[in-house]
């Protein structure tokens, strides 16, 4: 067989990165791309369009491209059978001695200043002009949450993996508070399950005086998933759900606090960001930083480049 396996132990964002890969690496074979990742994020694999669940299949690959360097990704490689085994890393100091043991190749290519999803793309051989940022089918009906509202909605991600990353409580509940005057607008909140995410989470919904739907916690993957992909416009930090909304094209607006954006955000007219990182030299930066004033500014903006995302509520 020609079809080509991609390997990686990241999170689900950096996963969703991975797709325009898949899809370079499907044009080159004729068959969807082959993905080892963490088996959690199946519903997320089965949404791209040029990938099929790698541990389905019992053939033995043409190529496998390993695409994180730690430990235990290069020894799942041990376990995908492949004719030629490949490694991609961006620094020499991420190769270990026995790595040679496994690898036909290891590609060491620098990424610099580069949003990794173009990374992957070009590294492997992809015309930058032609590349497109990740792009996922929508998932289906069954997967909605039943307390999801049917209306129109904005849904906002307030947490990320890092508490680092977090916006303030109060920042959040006054953009709830005050962004639009139609009281018609639904809001639904998700994050994740750990007790920082959780708690954070209650506290914006104790401090809104609108009414919120939060299903911070409360969501299976599929039911994530399907929340953003039906969103009117998705609010968050710099997490899995910017990644997503782009590759379901819901116009987003990203917080990015300590994290250099430049490798996690591709911009388009419908794809923002709020730069703490630019605002201050001190490192790390807070994403404290970031004003209500300016994401207030950036809301408006949005709206008004995208009109097509105002008709969506009712007046």
């Amino acid at each position: 067989m020609n079809r080509s396996a991609i390997i990686s132990d990241k999170q689900l964002g950096d996963v969703t990165l991975l797709e325009p890969l898949t899809r370079l690496l499907s044009a080159k074979s004729g068959l969807p791309t082959a993905l080892f990742v963490n088996e959690a994020f199946r519903p997320l694999v089965e949404l791209m369009p040029h990938a099929v669940w790698g541990p389905d299949l019992k053939e033995c690959f043409h190529e496998s491209w390993t695409t994180s360097w730690s430990s235990r990704a290069v020894k799942r490689t041990l376990f995908v059978k492949s004719q030629r085994k490949n490694l991609l890393a961006n620094q020499k100091k991420q190769i270990r001695w026995w790595y040679d043991l496994i690898f036909s190749t290891i590609q060491v290519d620098p990424i610099l200043e580069e949003y990794w999803g173009h990374y992957f793309w070009r590294a492997l051989g992809g015309n930058a002009d032609e590349f497109e940022s990740s792009q996922l089918n929508l998932p289906l009906d069954d997967w909605r949450h039943p307390d999801l509202p049917h209306e129109p909605y904005i849904l906002i991600n307030p947490t990320a993996a890092w508490p680092s990353k977090f916006w303030l409580t109060d920042s959040w509940a006054k953009i709830i508070n005050t962004s639009f005057n139609q009281n018609q607008i639904s809001w639904v909140m998700t994050g994740g399950g750990t007790e920082s995410e959780k708690k954070h989470c209650e506290e914006i919904a104790d401090l809104s005086q609108r009414p919120i739907v939060s299903l911070a916690g409360r969501t299976s993957l599929q039911q994530y998933l399907y929340a953003i992909s039906r969103a009117s416009l998705v609010l968050c930090v710099d997490g899995s759900a910017s990644h997503l909304a782009q590759a379901f094209k819901v116009p987003a607006i990203t917080l990015f606090g300590p994290v250099y954006e430049v490798k996690w955000h591709w911009p388009t007219s419908k794809h923002r960001v709020l730069s703490a990182y630019r605002l201050s030299e001190v490192r790390p930066a807070t994403s404290a930083l970031i004003s209500t004033q300016a994401m207030m500014n950036e809301i408006h903006s949005i709206l008004t480049d995208n009109p097509e995302i105002r008709t969506q509520f009712k007046k």
